[in-house]
């Protein structure tokens, strides 16, 4: 399986390309709670499951992720809590935006929640239970490296995969309600060769947890001694 962001013009025609060779497409996305018009196509949540339910499933999508998050006030903060009608208009387009997807999927598709390793418990106002509720899956993002704001690769929530996913899960774990919780690693980008051993790692801690390995890049650059790891998991 492969999940690759909605924003790829590429995407509706990979869909079958993938399909044909036996591998299920994902679509990811963080979508705004606000309509502007200088933004990035269905760039706002209800244009987003339009097009999701319009193009993509048509096109064969086998399921979709979503990924609110909040990097301060504006369009695409999810944790608004300046008055009691913003936090229930973001709780109540959450619940649109879910529902809209899964009316226009099929039997079997797949829809996930992903976001920050300790968002659950640091941002305390994303509508958590209306994603949850319609999720199939949660995807916590449990990075132990990034590339900061400074451009810099840096280590955060610990530093090694067994801290970063010890932090997720806990969190995380809080909002569940049962449903399965499987890590994502990343940002595999800013792992360079001496870091090769990371992988190794991350798949032992998550042998006994779950079933599948998932890693996050938005980078073409990746080195290639991280990818050959990621390879033989």
């Amino acid at each position: 399986m492969v999940c690759i962001r909605t924003t790829s013009a590429a995407l509706p025609a990979a869909i079958p390309e993938f399909a044909a060779k036996g591998i299920a497409v994902y679509g990811w996305r963080w979508p705004a709670v606000d309509q502007q018009l200088y933004h990035a196509p269905h760039y706002y949540a209800m244009d987003e499951a339009k097009y999701v339910g319009g193009t993509l499933i048509p096109a064969g999508l086998a399921g979709y992720i979503v990924d609110p998050e909040s990097d301060g006030p504006g369009v695409n903060d999810w944790n608004r809590h300046d008055t009691p009608a913003h936090i229930a208009s973001t709780a109540a387009l959450a619940k649109d935006f879910c529902n809209a997807i899964r009316s226009a999927a099929p039997p079997g598709f797949h829809f996930g929640l992903t976001s920050g390793c300790e968002y659950p418990t640091g941002m305390s106002y994303i509508p958590w239970g209306e994603f949850v509720s319609a999720a199939d899956a949660l995807y916590p993002q449990t990075y132990w490296r990034w590339l900061s704001k400074t451009g810099l690769p840096q280590d955060i929530h610990g530093g090694t995969p067994a801290a970063a996913y010890a932090k997720g899960l806990a969190s995380w774990s809080k909002i569940a309600k049962g449903k399965p919780l499987i890590a994502i690693a990343g940002e595999i980008g800013v792992l360079d060769a001496t870091r090769v051993a990371n992988i190794a790692q991350y798949a032992s801690v998550i042998a006994t947890r779950q079933s599948e390995a998932h890693f996050y890049s938005d980078s073409a650059n990746t080195h290639p001694s991280i990818l050959a790891a990621i390879s033989a998991i």
